[in-house]
């Protein structure tokens, strides 16, 4: 991890695939030390959470964010389920908050004036998202942004383009954003700044 350090979006690729494929570390374990650390941050911003999941690896992170903030505390929402063939990851951690007895939501979130002080998280889509959203997904970021509590974005806010900065149609608001290895470019331009509040950069546990 390097505060100084500036990743493109296939720079950002190239470490995963690397940890993966000539560390041997499972993907896996990248997700649950990135989901890890985004609770550890979102914890310090208050004790429930409303968690929007999208149906990739960035909603991975999402549930496995609500296991270790305990799922009780969480509303999770998902766009969709994960998709055993597509997202194996995400699958893997859907199946085991749901034998856990935790209550995935195939539902939009809830209006943001009943959350009270709620951190909200938005797990909806990462840095490998390259085309403007579409319906239903407009429709959870603009309901994300309208929340009064803390806004928490994992990796970079969903909508913004990892490499420009660009908004793609419309981006999440970010209070915080929790990144991982290291700042994205699009995060340091002057409208990746806007989104994307203040920046975390976590570790994956890569050695």
């Amino acid at each position: 991890m390097n505060d100084e350090r500036v990743l493109s979006v296939a720079e950002a690729r190239a470490i995963d695939v690397d940890a993966v494929q000539r560390l041997g570390m499972p993907s896996l374990l990248l997700m649950e030390n990135a989901a890890r650390s985004v609770a550890e941050v979102a914890r310090a911003l208050g004790e429930r959470f409303v968690i929007l999941c999208g149906a990739g690896n960035n909603g991975g992170d999402g549930l496995a964010v609500a296991r270790h903030l305990g799922f009780v505390r969480c509303a999770v929402h998902l766009l969709a389920m994960p998709d055993p063939q597509k997202a194996p990851d995400a699958a893997v951690q859907a199946t085991i908050l749901q034998n856990a007895g935790a209550k995935l939501l195939l539902a939009p979130p809830p209006d943001p004036t009943t959350t009270g002080d709620a951190v909200w998280i938005d797990a909806l889509f990462g840095t490998g998202l390259d085309r403007p959203l579409r319906e239903p997904a407009l429709g959870w970021v603009e309901t994300f942004n309208r929340a009064g509590g803390p806004r928490l974005s994992v990796d970079i806010p969903s909508g913004l383009h990892g490499d420009t900065g660009a908004v793609l149609g419309l981006a999440c608001r970010a209070d915080v954003t929790v990144t991982f290895v290291a700042k994205k470019r699009g995060m340091l331009t002057a409208t990746g700044r806007a989104h994307c509040g203040r920046v975390e950069v976590v570790g994956l546990g890569l050695p």
